[in-house]
């Protein structure tokens, strides 16, 4: 492949423009020097006291020294092997249905029961079966409340139940999320409760609208400063509220770069409060906090509630919240016939409010619970299984378990090395054609994420080849602004007349909006149409100058592809920082797009290659095989917390660095690298057969230079997997 011929036209475009003002850009847009590669470190000598430790604080092992003398005494207990008696008259065969784990979980539906169900375990089979348990011993449906955390979990249960009983009248169960159900009793019992019948709800998007309406009207909307957008205002008190803790305590926590912005947010947040009582309204957060305080502080209201719902399960206990904790305890407070259900392995929300402490101190509430461990899989093979059980042995917290199955296929978890990201991407999308090949379905194959930049260079060689897959829990690689932003300077090296990139590009600059980008676009195809174009924009003046001088950089013909996006890159950054809190993050997508460009030596072939369009159903090249995606169904590329749940036949785990996985922002902080940790866990627990691990020998981040494998990995016993560089 050759250089581009000079596009004359861009040239003597900046070039009249530039000539027009009397200034050269010739010295601008240098190359970045060569980076040096540290060399490989030997994966077999390395070991966990290579890694700097953790601090834990006083408070911090206080509250685990006191988690784990309530684990011990539970794991202490003997198990209760009394016999189980089951009337002969009842329809299921409870016996054939269950192993005797879920029997015990099933058929003991007195007083409080904690469940821990290991992954793939089949908890939603224990709360199917419990439940029409309960309808064949003469509990009335009406009596029963089933709390999960989604509404498709709940009508998946409660349909299987009228399966598995069609007489029984299971319609009359509640189930659903727990904001459901509590939005359904403050409407049903306002008049008790003293709220108007008429309240609202606003979702989510509501709320932020609500929180920018309110930002607005205290003027803290000034484009003089990168003031947080209404989502991340909105998450901040969302999050204040589902944790208990105050705003300044959340930002200082997790959004340190805001905390110059705390009294503003305090003052929003009071705004907003103030505003939804005038205007009636309840946000999803009110519906849980007034159901709580209405248990808590009406005696007549608590009774009636623990009068309708003699029988409480709640589902993936160890993601609510301490709210939804104290709901559950209130209701359940007369009768104690509660059964809380899940996996502490598996608590990775606590961005979300989640506290894992909730199922490990269940015993503690409840000092006389019954508890039952599930440890037989039905999901994964037996190799797996030894390689995720070494991974939740080593976390410091948590209920010990060990998880086995029938299933005793010989496929080991494989741990590969490669030079750099390109090349892992093309091992893994290789891999993913070569188990097509073998009959395995693509919506069989999974890459599973702990940030979605980390599939940048998969997504790439994924589009090139043609195979079409879905991006679960972040968007495409070709779908974010930044990168669209970039692709759109870049396309205006290749066509200067192309209006939809500059109408793009042009409302980037602050204070042009879609009337004054109009004007402008109007102006570039006339004949010195730059002189007019500054002349009548003083205002933006300066930064026309500055994006159109990046732009005319770029275009020279002596310089690489990549070349020509690090220039881009550059003027791009000041942009960004100023739009989006997380541009570093978002820096790491144009990286990846510079080192992709590094392999172009004209504009026109990257720009067609690189397709912001879905992938064409053309050949990549000779070798590579033509995917319909009408023939096939697509692979999924999901982060690891929108995987949960879920399983495939192979998963590939990518980026698995120190810095990375864990993320280097929980390495401060014990409860955050175990959280991470579980993270980890979950996402190499939903492998059923083929489960692959891998790295480059090093990625740059802003936070520095990694080299180092997992520590959770280094953690494992080396028999448990195979590794490969």
């Amino acid at each position: 492949m050759s250089n581009k011929p000079k596009d004359e036209s861009l040239d003597d475009f900046f070039d009249a423009f530039f000539n027009s003002l009397g200034v050269s850009g010739s010295n601008q847009g240098q190359n970045l020097p060569a980076r040096n590669l540290s060399s490989d470190s030997d994966f077999a000598s390395i070991t966990s006291n290579d890694y700097e430790a953790v601090m834990v604080s006083d408070a911090d092992q206080q509250k685990i020294s006191e988690l784990e003398s309530i684990i011990s005494s539970i794991q202490k207990r003997e198990p209760d092997n009394s016999a189980i008696d089951i009337n002969s008259t009842y329809k299921i065969n409870y016996r054939l249905e269950l192993n005797a784990s879920q029997l015990k979980a099933v058929t003991t539906i007195k007083g409080p029961l904690l469940v821990i169900a290991g992954a793939g375990s089949g908890k939603t089979r224990i709360i199917t079966y419990r439940t029409a348990y309960m309808l064949e011993s003469g509990i009335a449906a009406r009596d029963i409340l089933l709390l999960t955390f989604t509404r498709k979990a709940a009508a998946e249960m409660t349909g299987r139940v009228q399966e598995l009983l069609p007489d029984a009248n299971s319609g009359s169960i509640f189930g659903g999320t727990f904001h459901a159900f509590s939005n359904y009793i403050l409407r049903k019992h306002a008049a008790m409760l003293n709220l108007p019948p008429n309240f609202s709800i606003i979702d989510t998007e509501d709320s932020k609208d609500t929180i920018d309406l309110i930002k607005t009207e205290l003027k803290l909307n000034s484009k003089e400063t990168a003031f947080p957008k209404k989502a991340r205002i909105q998450e901040i008190i969302s999050s204040s509220r589902n944790r208990n803790m105050t705003i300044e305590e959340v930002i200082e926590s997790d959004f340190t770069g805001l905390e110059e912005y705390i009294d503003e947010i305090k003052l929003i947040a009071a705004g907003y409060e103030r505003y939804k009582k005038i205007c009636n309204l309840m946000d999803y957060d009110d519906l849980m906090d007034v159901l709580r305080d209405s248990l808590k502080g009406n005696a007549m209201f608590r009774q009636k509630m623990q009068h309708d719902y003699k029988y409480i399960m709640v589902d993936e206990y160890q993601d609510t919240n301490v709210t939804q904790r104290e709901i559950v305890y209130l209701l359940a407070d007369h009768h104690k016939n509660v059964m809380v259900v899940g996996d502490d392995a598996q608590s990775i929300y606590s961005f979300r409010g989640a506290n894992y402490e909730n199922i490990l101190r269940f015993p503690q509430q409840y000092p006389d619970c019954g508890i039952v461990k599930i440890e037989e899989n039905y999901r994964s093979n037996q190799r797996i299984l030894d390689f995720t059980n070494d991974i939740i042995h080593n976390a410091r917290i948590g209920y010990k378990k060990k998880l086995y199955s029938s299933i005793k296929h010989e496929n080991m978890p494989l741990v590969r090395k490669f030079y750099d990201q390109q090349t892992e991407a093309e091992y893994i999308v290789t891999e993913i054609l070569n188990l097509r090949e073998r009959g395995v379905e693509l919506n069989q194959v999974a890459v599973l994420v702990r940030a979605f930049w980390h599939a940048r260079f998969i997504e790439a060689e994924l589009n090139r080849r043609n195979i079409p897959y879905v991006a679960v829990g972040g968007l495409a690689f070709i779908e974010r602004r930044h990168v669209k932003d970039m692709i759109s300077y870049l396309r205006l090296l290749q066509n200067p007349y192309d209006a939809v990139s500059w109408h793009r590009v042009l409302k980037l600059i602050p204070g042009v909006g879609s009337v004054t980008s109009r004007k402008i676009v109007e102006q570039i195809n006339k004949p010195g149409g730059m002189d007019e174009i500054v002349a009548g924009n003083k205002k933006h003046a300066d930064d026309l100058v500055s994006l159109f001088g990046a732009l005319r950089s770029a275009n020279r013909t002596n310089i690489s592809v990549a070349a020509k996006v690090e220039i881009m890159r550059d003027y791009y950054s000041p942009v960004l920082k100023a739009l989006e809190s997380d541009y570093q993050i978002r820096l790491l997508d144009i990286a990846a797009l510079i080192e992709l460009a590094g392999r172009y030596d004209a504009i026109d072939k990257f720009l067609s290659d690189f397709a912001l369009d879905p992938p064409s159903k053309r050949f990549a090249n000779k070798n590579t095989p033509l995917i319909d995606e009408g023939e096939d169904k697509p692979m999924t590329i999901s982060t690891i917390h929108s995987a949960k749940g879920l399983e495939w036949y192979a998963v590939f785990v990518p980026h698995v660095l120190d810095g990375l996985i864990p993320s280097s922002k929980a390495m401060s902080n014990l409860e955050e690298l175990e959280e991470e940790r579980r993270l980890f866990y979950v996402a190499c627990s939903r492998a059923k057969e083929q489960l692959v691990l891998t790295m480059p020998s090093f990625v740059t981040t802003y936070n520095g230079f990694l080299s180092y494998p997992s520590r959770f990995l280094i953690e494992i016993d080396k028999s448990k997997f195979r590794f490969e560089v």
